[in-house]
């Protein structure tokens, strides 16, 4: 099952550096760009999650995945912040009680999706199966 990702992108311009010239100030603008981190976990961790970021200094913004388990979600993050300290603002606990596991694009998050879909054993993992249930 492919989940349907709806997201938007969005250029945020911040007043970063101001200059005079000839008395006048004058406004350097910077462009800051988004990367798309996906989150998969065991069960609804959205909230917890999104408190721990909203308490840290990174700049980010929510997604939204079309998903009815809860399971699943995205951020934008800002360039110049690595999946590392990403990780450090939620925090290990909370990576650790729901399981979380990060993508940073979208091949990667439906490929994950469809190999969870289309588990298959072989032929001799079934008769180990089948021998493990009989003893």
């Amino acid at each position: 099952m492919i989940h349907q990702v709806t997201h938007h992108f969005y250029s945020v311009v911040t007043d970063t550096n101001r200059t005079s010239f000839f008395g006048q100030t004058m406004y350097t603008k910077e462009t800051m760009n988004w990367n798309t981190i996906y989150i998969k976990g065991r069960s609804d961790f959205r909230e917890e999650v999104r408190r721990k970021l909203v308490h840290s200094s990174l700049y980010f913004m929510p997604g939204y995945i079309e998903s009815t388990s809860g399971k699943n979600d995205l951020y934008w993050v800002a360039e110049n912040i690595s999946l590392r300290k990403f990780k450090e603002a939620i925090g290990g606990k909370l990576i650790w009680k729901y399981r979380l596991t990060f993508y940073a694009g979208l091949e990667a998050f439906i490929e994950s999706q469809n190999k969870r879909n289309n588990l298959t054993f072989t032929e001799e993992e079934i008769e180990l199966i089948e021998f493990m249930k009989s003893a």
